[in-house]
C-alpha cells in the first residue's frame, strides 16, 4: 500500500514537471515579448537588412550606427552626404518603418564618420569571436534538452552560443 501511494505521488510530480517542461518551449517568445525585446529586435533588424533597404549608392557612403529612444543614428562619409540624406529623411523613415513589424522609428539623425577612417572604408567590426568551452556548450545543450520543440530548442542553443561567442572589443 505504501509503495502504491509513493508511486502515485511520484507520477503526479512527474506530470506536474512535464507540464512545466512543455511550457519552456514558449518561454523565449514570451520572455522577449514581456521584456520588450521583441520590439528592440525588430528595430535592430534594420542593421541586418541595411543593404536591402537603402540604395546601393547610399549604402556605400553611410551605415546605421545606433538606435536611441527609437531614433536611428546614421553615420555618413562626409558633410555632403549628410546634407543629401537630410533632404531624404521623410522618405528613408517611411522605408524603414514599412520594413518593421512591431515598432516604429520616431526619427533619423545623421553624423559624419570619424576622421581617422579612410574614405570608402567600411567601419571595422568591434566584435570578435571566442568559441565557448566545450563543457559549457555541452552543459547548456543538456539544459535545453528538456524543450520538446526542436526548432525552439535549436534557436535557444544558437542564441546562447552567440551570446557567449561574440565578444565586444
Amino acid at each position: 500500500m505504501v509503495i502504491l501511494l509513493w508511486k502515485s505521488k511520484k507520477l503526479a510530480e512527474m506530470k506536474n514537471n512535464s507540464n512545466t517542461l512543455q511550457g519552456l518551449e514558449n518561454l523565449l517568445p514570451q520572455l522577449s515579448n514581456q521584456r520588450g525585446w521583441e520590439e528592440q529586435l525588430d528595430l535592430h533588424s534594420i542593421f541586418v537588412h541595411w543593404d536591402e533597404l537603402v540604395a546601393s549608392e547610399i549604402a556605400e557612403h553611410c551605415q546605421p550606427l545606433k538606435i536611441v529612444k527609437k531614433v536611428l543614428w546614421i553615420e555618413v562619409e562626409n558633410s555632403a552626404w549628410l546634407q543629401q540624406l537630410q533632404f531624404q529623411t521623410v522618405l528613408l523613415l517611411d522605408i524603414f518603418n514599412k520594413s518593421l513589424r512591431f515598432s516604429r522609428l520616431k526619427g533619423l539623425r545623421f553624423c559624419v564618420a570619424e576622421k581617422e577612417r579612410i574614405k570608402g572604408e567600411k567601419k571595422k567590426s568591434s566584435l570578435r569571436y571566442v568559441q565557448p568551452p566545450a563543457e559549457d556548450i555541452k552543459d547548456f545543450e543538456q539544459q535545453a534538452g528538456s524543450i520538446t520543440d526542436q526548432n525552439a530548442k535549436d534557436a535557444l542553443v544558437r542564441f546562447w552560443y552567440l551570446s557567449q561567442a561574440c565578444r565586444k572589443e
